[in-house]
């Protein structure tokens, strides 16, 4: 027969918050708690189950083996705790109303999130949006450890435990200064890019990674004969060097609406290199309704050339 279990949510949620920040101190301040009280209740939930979840000779604290085998099934609890206040509200106050934590990777947020969120507060200007600018890597973890409803990011990721929706597909194009050689070309043929005067992203950049297999670069036997050599996070800064100093970089549609005076937009002949930008949530998720609603608002909020790109015409890259 199996023993009675006895916890609390509460301590759980401290649990995970000691898991996370590995710091008993760290832990309480997001927890909005003391650190002996947060360090009382976790001490409690370890006698009354009647095992060490923490070893606390760590720096920073870890879980134990024991910890490692229950931590899962923990997060797993508060998550389905988290569905019984949803379905209330949701019959209460209706699918409109709440919270909804989103994570946009940062070579979508600074181009769809000023179309968005005035999309956003006309169709459920009720709902509170908490969103950061996290990368592919980062959006993940943050699902995992229900720190986020969902991510905005380039799909398809293929991960089993969480569902995808896809939104739209993005070309890509050839930023250049304009007396570059690409500059002279109506359209061109990614084949065609070389290596040598290429702006990257840094790495953890999923769209790095699709640029890198566009242009053959990790294929390439020749080296860069640029003096300088510089990766950056931000998409901005990669196309202020290419106005400013020279070169080419890559971008996708939406990043292409503002680009500097001595720079140069080209087109790719067909098939168009081109993402997938979706939603990423965990199955069967609290939140499904609001999630699908943030899906009509990305939709409403794009440019109707988007809308009407047929994929016969793309070669969808992959993110890995």
């Amino acid at each position: 027969m199996v023993s009675k279990v006895n916890f609390s949510l509460t301590q759980l949620e401290y649990v995970m918050a000691l898991h996370k920040y590995g710091h008993f101190a760290k832990a309480a301040e997001a927890c909005f708690v003391t650190q002996p009280t947060l360090s009382m209740q976790i001490q409690k939930l370890e006698e009354d189950l009647g095992v060490v979840i923490f070893d606390r000779s760590k720096k920073p604290v870890l879980l134990t083996q024991m910890g490692k085998k229950l931590i899962s099934q923990m997060q797993t609890v508060l998550f389905e705790a988290r569905k019984v206040g949803s379905i209330i509200q949701q019959e209460t106050k209706g699918a409109k109303q709440g919270s909804l934590a989103i994570g946009v990777i940062p070579t979508v947020a600074p181009y769809l999130l000023p179309r968005l969120l005035p999309v956003c507060e006309e169709l459920f200007p009720e709902v509170e949006l908490n969103i950061k600018e996290l990368q592919t890597e980062q959006i993940f973890e943050a699902l995992n450890g229900d720190e986020i409803d969902v991510g905005v990011l380039a799909t398809p990721t293929q991960i089993p435990q969480m569902f995808e929706f896809p939104l739209y597909y993005e070309p890509f194009y050839v930023l250049c200064e304009k007396k570059h050689e690409y500059a002279q070309m109506k359209k061109i043929k990614y084949q065609s890019l070389g290596m040598n005067d290429i702006w990257l992203l840094e790495e953890g950049h999923c769209l790095r990674n699709q640029v890198l297999d566009l242009c053959s670069i990790r294929k390439s036997k020749g080296g860069s004969g640029r003096r300088y050599k510089f990766e950056s996070g931000s998409l901005e800064t990669l196309k202020n060097l290419v106005d400013l100093y020279g070169g080419y970089t890559l971008l996708p549609h939406l990043a292409t609406e503002q680009i500097g005076s001595h720079s140069q937009l080209v087109p790719f002949e067909r098939p168009i290199p081109a993402r997938e930008i979706g939603l990423v949530y965990r199955r069967e998720h609290y939140k499904s309704e609001l999630i699908e609603l943030l899906g009509e608002a990305v939709l409403k909020c794009i440019p109707e050339e988007l809308r009407k790109i047929r994929p016969k015409d793309l070669d969808v890259l992959p993110i890995a």
